[in-house]
């Protein structure tokens, strides 16, 4: 038994000393009164007749009583316990692997973190009130790791949960510590996370194989054809032993859910390809539902479509029929053509068309100019290349999605000088110099400096889907950001950050981006001074779906062959509960003339 840590001499030390006060009080005679009496006949005959034998025992009783409750209540404050002795069984450093895969069920219905936290309590016990305790997890969420009670050891516990920010890696503190051999380490963990675990740690499993069907890669994207119509991939794995029917939803806003079911072999992935075609705006929900699905972190992902609407395009031009072709290919768009004289007196459409023309003034509507004359809201033209070569351009850029532009020929085109602050550059010729500029500063506008009669550009293929994606980017809201859960970040600086269930989120700033906790799947919604973006979080990462990819064989026993049974009362509180009771003993005693 351990008195806080003392050594077997400190601890008789505490308890004799304790003995002496006690009995000291009690020899202890308090100095006597004199009082005038008229005569002492009879307080001589009352001595004389009193028997002090009769006094001793009742004495030594009180004594006795009093040592007993002075000891209980030395031992219950000194908190003895019955752990091992010894420094090394007294500090011990518990690792809890808190990744996402620490989410799944096991048969008990308990997820393996609640197994893994209920090990760790069991250490911690069995190290008794004297023990010191160091919680560290993977995550890294609970802060600087320090040696605490256990008391504060078991508070750090409750605060650990399954995170997502992040990739888990076993702390360093940790690993120093293991070289050193500084004090016991053990890890609990379901081994599926990927972790450089030193050498002489102790690892506890909690693993247990669990049936988990869920969506590894989920999109949404227009039909090259029609762009007021969808299509949705979706790629859906089982990390299950068993093969599993797998019924698969893709849901929009205000519009019936389309459903599929698909037959996946065990430790499989399959992909589907589905249609949307009511599907006008807004976020788009894919979920999967399987028998037994143990992990309901993937099973569900989200996209979000920018609201399509008819636009009201004008053509400025002075004759360009290849250019009005593409633009009536766009099914949304109702085209109106002007020549450059009849620009000024006419207004309210939702976008323009400059060809080999630009106005003075840059107009209040989003903007595609071809080949445009010198304007001072435009960049400066800088020299006129014959012959071209389109030697680089942003395939990653909504503009130039599915568009090439290595087979298109130019006989001579415009560069213009440029910085990112302005405009960028998504097209660039063997010198480097800008040949396709945009700017996505409200409202956009992008320019090519070559002319459509200038260059082949209009035989291509791509030719339509330039335009087609030119106006979507011009006219539509920007595309959802894809972003994993965890740690976001938002290219708009001091923007306000709303999440799926319509509360705002905690944010940090930095320069010229915002940060938040995107830690539920679903479309966050940032909003600042610089304009409005879409943000869709999800859970998309097959090495989450593989919850059973565990280097650990299942282990349901305790981590401690003798834990503390749950509930059992500590030592402390049975001595003081005693004590209280020869309290109440020695005062009945007392009223009874038994003690003194």
């Amino acid at each position: 038994m351990n008195l806080l840590g003392l050594s077997s001499v400190w601890a008789a030390g505490l308890l004799v000393a304790v003995a002496a006060v006690v009995i000291g009080l009690y020899l202890l005679k308090p100095a006597p009164r004199r009082i005038v009496i008229a005569s002492t006949l009879i307080w001589e005959r009352v001595l004389h007749r009193k028997r002090r034998d009769t006094e001793r025992w009742r004495w030594w009783l009180s004594v006795l009583l009093s040592l007993l409750i002075a000891m209980l209540i030395a031992f219950a404050i000194a908190r003895p316990d019955t752990g091992q002795g010894g420094i090394d069984a007294k500090r011990i450093t518990i690792v809890v692997d808190n990744s996402p895969t620490m989410r799944a069920l096991r048969s008990d219905g308990r997820t393996r973190l609640e197994q893994a936290v209920e090990e760790a309590r069991q250490l911690i016990a069995a190290g008794g009130a004297a023990g010191r305790t160091q919680v560290v997890d993977t995550m890294g969420t609970l802060g600087a790791p320090a040696f605490e009670d256990r008391r504060r050891a078991l508070a750090e516990l409750d605060r650990i949960g399954a995170d997502v920010r992040g990739k888990p890696r076993f702390p360093e503190g940790v690993r120093a510590e293991a070289t050193a051999d500084a004090a016991r380490i053990v890890f609990i963990t379901d081994g599926v996370a990927e972790l450089d675990v030193p050498k002489g740690v102790e690892v506890v499993s909690v693993f247990e194989p669990a049936a988990n069907v869920g969506l590894t890669a989920f999109d949404v994207r227009a039909l090259p054809g029609d762009p007021r119509r969808y299509e949705a991939f979706v790629a859906v794995a089982n990390a299950g032993a068993v093969p599993q029917q797998v019924a698969v939803a893709v849901a929009g806003a205000g519009r019936a859910p389309v459903e599929r079911v698909l037959d996946v072999k065990a430790r499989d992935t399959r992909t589907l390809t589905v249609t949307l075609p009511d599907f006008v705006g807004g976020p788009v929900r894919a979920s999967v539902r399987a028998d037994g699905d143990a992990f309901a972190l993937d099973d569900e992902a989200y996209a979000f479509l920018p609201v399509t609407k008819v636009a009201k395009v004008a053509l400025v031009t002075s004759g360009n029929r290849a250019l009005e072709q593409a633009l009536r290919l766009d099914p949304r768009v109702v085209l109106t053509i002007l020549t450059p004289q009849q620009y000024a007196s006419r207004a309210g459409f939702d976008a323009y068309v400059f060809d080999r023309f630009a106005p003075p003034a840059a107009p209040a509507a989003p903007v595609l100019l071809i080949r445009p004359s010198p304007r001072a809201w435009l960049p400066p033209i800088g020299a006129m290349r014959t012959s071209p070569l389109v030697e680089s351009w942003l395939d990653g850029h909504p503009v130039l999605d599915n568009v090439s532009l290595r087979d298109v020929q130019i006989e001579r085109s415009a560069t213009f000088r440029t910085d990112e602050k302005q405009a960028i550059a998504l097209a660039r010729d063997s010198g480097g110099a800008a040949m396709i500029v945009a700017s996505a500063a409200p409202p956009r506008w992008i320019a090519t400096g070559f002319a459509i009669e200038d260059s082949n550009f209009a035989a291509q293929a791509s030719f339509p889907m330039f335009v087609v994606n030119a106006l979507a980017w011009l006219l539509d809201e920007p595309p959802a950001i894809p972003r994993p859960l965890g740690l976001a970040s938002v290219p708009i600086a001091r923007a306000r950050i709303v999440g799926p269930g319509g509360y705002q989120k905690d944010t940090r700033f930095v320069p010229d981006a915002t940060l938040f906790d995107a830690d539920v799947p679903g479309v966050y919604a940032a909003e600042g001074e610089s304009g409005r973006l879409r943000i869709v979080a999800n859970a998309l990462d097959p090495a989450v779906t593989a919850v059973n990819a565990s280097r650990l064989a299942p282990r349901r026993t305790a981590a401690t062959d003798a834990p503390t049974p749950a509930g059992a009362p500590e030592p402390w509180v049975v001595l003081l509960v005693v004590a209280i009771l020869l309290m109440s003993f020695e005062w009945w005693t007392y009223h009874r003339r038994l003690t003194v």
